[in-house]
């Protein structure tokens, strides 16, 4: 990735002409890293996001849809005590750095019109947002650091805010070629991609102005995929000789750190969930091993009546106080030796003999149900393992509001709720051919897409033995290209997603049942047939998603 000074240069100019004279309307802080403006500029809604993550730190205008907490934090209730309700005055770029200086318009509890800045530091681990007066006192920062963290530069609230030394190098903008091996020790805005690739480029016969006047002018995110990793920058990188996708320069930003980002999300705000469920299953394995155990040694339990057989068979031999004593064994004209408790006589230590071979005998059936119970339990959370892999932000959430609802979790009493009851978004699809696909992404979903939502002649897909998605394809009749893109996505949505030759079944949604007492998303099937399919994400291509 290469989100430098010279691409904040262009998302400054942008935010200058789309944001003009924009009014805040509502803040959040939506994770650890972000914030996020809900904005009213030219008779338009917009969102601004603000990120300082160590990795994804960056400034943009976003078209997707973000998780926003339940309440409000001490951090959110500042700035919206400031800044809900002011204008954009002004975006600045400190020279060709990543440093932005948003100037605001707003006013304060006696009404007198004041400035305040928002200054966004984009500088990996030690990125930062701060709120300041027009004097530059701070007011707060979203990452403070104290004297104790650094003397030469603090950020909390009552400091002055100064901006992090800057080197002394040239604006590439501005300034005249100067030839060098390594254009980021030269100039200002410089990541090492675009280095490498303005190298090139000279390299090939182009010179340094008009590269500089491409980029200084464009619009468009150029994103390269090489070897399951992504690059971009404002101008194609063709010193790495792979295709590229074109987009406009927000939506590029959206469609590269999306995926990114939902990962991130999830692993912030869900990772003692998906702990839980990795805990309970290993917890779960663990005492199927120990059943097992017990029940191979409860069927093995007629070497108790045995020895009792022969304890009374050979009472005459035996008095109190014997540790031990050795029988012939007529079931099979051996020789056996029996330990005894020496506290008792010969028939007592018999009976105990007996009782111990009817305990086992008796516990044959609670054992068998036990084990039936505890391997119920390691398929249902190893189906939350696997959806935990493909779900979302609110997938999560619901998989969450499932534990709670069975009674694995404790709910907590809160004000608020992140959605409202029973409102499931259900992931669908559009195909080439005007055919809608459903995919439910937590056991809540698929239940209700399959038992509430999807008609009784719609098809439905499943892999076979595996935990995975319910998908339902809208659909009565369905072509063999149907079946396979429907199978695809089965198998992608499922424990088998790196598998090959993955069987996938599907059948009328009317020929399915509901399992008495079931956990969700369990089925019964009948009448169904079976495809196999190898798994990838080419199908992703072939449909789109529609919100």
């Amino acid at each position: 990735m290469a989100y430098d000074g010279i691409m904040m240069s262009r998302v400054v100019e942008n935010l200058q002409s789309q944001l003009e004279r924009g009014r805040i309307n509502k803040i959040y802080q939506i994770s650890q890293y972000e914030l996020l403006f809900h904005m009213r500029s030219q008779s338009s809604n917009m969102k601004l996001l603000m990120s300082i993550h160590p990795m994804y730190a960056r400034l943009q205008l976003t078209s997707l849809s973000f998780p926003t907490p339940p309440s409000p934090n001490a951090f959110t209730m500042l700035l919206r005590k400031h800044l809900e309700g002011a204008y954009l005055e002004s975006v600045k770029q400190i020279q060709l750095d990543r440093i932005v200086d948003m100037t605001f318009i707003g006013t304060n509890e006696l009404k007198d019109t004041v400035k305040y800045h928002i200054y966004i530091e984009i500088m990996g681990k030690h990125s930062n947002v701060v709120i300041a007066h027009d004097n530059n006192k701070i007011i707060d920062c979203l990452k403070r650091v104290s004297p104790s963290m650094n003397s030469q530069r603090i950020l909390q609230p009552g400091a002055t805010y100064q901006f992090p030394p800057m080197l002394d190098k040239k604006n590439p903008l501005t300034s005249s070629y100067e030839k060098t091996d390594n254009f980021t020790r030269t100039y200002q805005g410089f990541s090492p991609e675009l280095s490498r690739e303005v190298l090139y480029r000279i390299d090939q016969g182009e010179s340094f102005q008009d590269i500089m006047k491409m980029l200084k002018e464009s619009n468009t995110l150029f994103i390269h995929k090489l070897m399951d990793k992504e690059y971009f920058h404002m101008i194609p990188l063709l010193h790495l000789q792979c295709p590229y996708y074109e987009y406009p320069l927000f939506d590029g930003l959206d469609k590269h750190y999306d995926f990114i980002d939902q990962k991130d999300r999830i692993k912030q705000q869900t990772s003692d969930l998906a702990k839980y469920i990795q805990n309970e299953y290993q917890k779960n394995l663990s005492k199927l091993h120990k059943l097992e155990k017990t029940l191979f040694d409860s069927q093995n339990s007629d070497e108790y009546r045995i020895k009792g057989d022969l304890l009374f068979a050979n009472l005459h031999l035996i008095q109190r106080g014997q540790k031990e004593i050795t029988v012939d064994n007529y079931y099979d004209d051996t020789k056996m030796t029996i330990t005894l408790d020496e506290r008792y006589d010969g028939k007592t230590n018999a009976n105990r003999y007996y009782a111990k071979y009817q305990k086992a005998k008796n516990s044959l059936h609670h054992l068998n149900e036990q084990i039936h119970l505890t391997k119920e339990e390691i398929d249902y959370f190893d189906s939350l393992m696997t959806l935990m892999e493909n779900a979302s932000y609110y997938d999560a959430l619901e998989i969450k509001e499932e534990l709670e609802n069975l009674g694995y979790l404790k709910k907590k009493k809160t004000k608020q709720v992140y959605r409202k009851k029973n409102k499931l978004h259900i992931e669908t699809y559009l195909t080439k051919e005007n055919i809608t696909i459903y995919v439910g992404k937590n056991n809540l979903q698929n239940d209700y897409l399959t038992f509430k939502m999807a008609s009784r002649n719609d098809m439905w897909f499943h892999v076979k033995d595996m935990p995975g998605s319910h998908v339902v394809v809208h659909s009565e009749e369905l072509n063999e290209y149907t079946i396979r893109l429907a199978s695809k996505i089965a198998a992608y949505f499922s424990k088998g997603k790196h598998s090959s030759s993955v069987p996938v079944n599907y059948t009328q949604i009317k020929t399915l049942k509901k399992p008495q007492g079931a956990k969700p998303g369990q089925v019964i099937l009948n009448h169904y047939s079976t495809i196999y399919i190898d798994p990838d994400d080419s199908f992703l291509n072939e449909i789109n998603k529609i919100d």
